[in-house]
Formats: C-alpha cells, sequence, structure tokens
C-alpha cells in the first residue's frame, strides 16, 4: 500500500466524476419548452450549473419569472419530474477516473461525494455509473445547505471520524474550491470539467490536476 497525502477525499459529482452536462441541457430545456420559455444554449447551461438545483433553474427563467416564487416553485417541481426519469440519458464517467476512484479505495482512503445535485438524483446516478459501491458515504443537496457552504463537508468529516485537514476536495468548478478552503480541506481543481484552470486558481486551488492518473498520483505517491 502506497504511502498517503491524504486519509480522505472528497468528490464533486457534475463536471468531476462525470459529465453530466448533456442531461443538464436536455432536461432543463424540456422544462422550458413545457412552460413556453426560450431554451437555454449550452454555454447558457454551464454558467448556471454548480450552485443546486433552484438556482440553476432561477437562472434558466426570464427575470420576471426568475423574481415569481410562485413560477419559480412550479418550474423546479416541474425539472425535478423530467431530471429524475433522464439524468443518465447521456451521463459519462470521465476518462480514467473510475480506475483513479478503485485505486483510492484499494490504498485505503475514505470516500465521499458532495454534490449539488438533490441527494436521490445524486445517489441515484452514482449506483446507475457503477461508482456508488467505491464511496463510503454520498451527501447531496437538501440536507445541509448548498456549496459553498462548509456545514456538510463538516458532516462528511464526522462521519469519517477524521478532521477537515485529513481531506482533500476534489471538483471541478469555483464552487467546490470555495467549499474547501471554509471547510479547511485541501483544493484540489480538476481541469477536465466545466470551469477554466484560471478560475480554478483564482478561487484558491491549491493543487490542479489535467487527468485521472495525475490525479491518483498525487494522492498515493506522496513526496
Amino acid at each position: 500500500m502506497q504511502k498517503l497525502k491524504f486519509k480522505a477525499a472528497i468528490f464533486d459529482l457534475d463536471g468531476t466524476l462525470a459529465c453530466t452536462l448533456p442531461d443538464l441541457e436536455a432536461c432543463v430545456n424540456r422544462m422550458l419548452a413545457a412552460v413556453g420559455y426560450p431554451l437555454q444554449s449550452r454555454e447558457d447551461v454551464l454558467k448556471h450549473v454548480n450552485y443546486g438545483e433552484r438556482d440553476y433553474i432561477r437562472f434558466s427563467l426570464p427575470t420576471n419569472a426568475a423574481d415569481n416564487d410562485i413560477i419559480l416553485d412550479n418550474c423546479i417541481k416541474i425539472y425535478t419530474k423530467i431530471y429524475g426519469e433522464h439524468y443518465c440519458d447521456n451521463t459519462y464517467v470521465y476518462d480514467g477516473v473510475m480506475n483513479s476512484v478503485i485505486e483510492l479505495k484499494k490504498n485505503g482512503v475514505w470516500l465521499a461525494v458532495h454534490t449539488n445535485k438533490k441527494h436521490e438524483h445524486a445517489c441515484g446516478m452514482l449506483e446507475k455509473l457503477g461508482l456508488m459501491e467505491y464511496f463510503d458515504y454520498v451527501l447531496g443537496d437538501g440536507i445541509y445547505p448548498s456549496k459553498p457552504d462548509p456545514h456538510g463537508s463538516y458532516a462528511i468529516a464526522e462521519k469519517a471520524g477524521l478532521t477537515p485537514a485529513d481531506f482533500c476536495f476534489i471538483g471541478d468548478s469555483n464552487v467546490d474550491i470555495e467549499t474547501a478552503l471554509n471547510a479547511g480541506m485541501y483544493p484540489i481543481g480538476v481541469t477536465w470539467g466545466y470551469r477554466d484552470e484560471c478560475v480554478l486558481l483564482k478561487s484558491g486551488a491549491k493543487k490542479i490536476v489535467n487527468n485521472a492518473s495525475e490525479l491518483l498520483d498525487f494522492i498515493i505517491k506522496a513526496e
């Protein structure tokens, strides 16, 4: 067993473990079409992911609708139903990620997922993608405040019986890096997801990795 830099690792889901963008785009546009609002481009969708379902839907609506809680709640209800039926139509695990997760687990790293995706959708997606069995704990949105609030990460550390300093937090967005820093965890930014390297560095990432093998080497091949 290799020497480890960290006892535990938290992974983001969207844009880190899996490319979820095709289904996010398709489902939000199905919702928008159902209520008669303009559709979103992929560029628009990319701007709004990472912040939790309520904000994701709110940002996708015209201003007058986004500011109306009754309309917003109805759109969220419609979207949740659509996404619950189609969240894995075209979603896939990024190249090399499955192997790196398996190797981290083999080497004794305690593994968790912390995502702003609804908890039931996160668990269902991980099951469908064949990843669930490798994670000791999964935390989706709706239980604690959304990332970058650190309370979900604190709860994960407590679940593991470890301190935040024992963890690295791996994600593709400023939200993940901010979560890590807020929780006192080591922030690792991945470049294969939804945000550019410059965004990750500006947010405070202490390590940037460009592929899953590089991530694995950084964690289990400590200097």
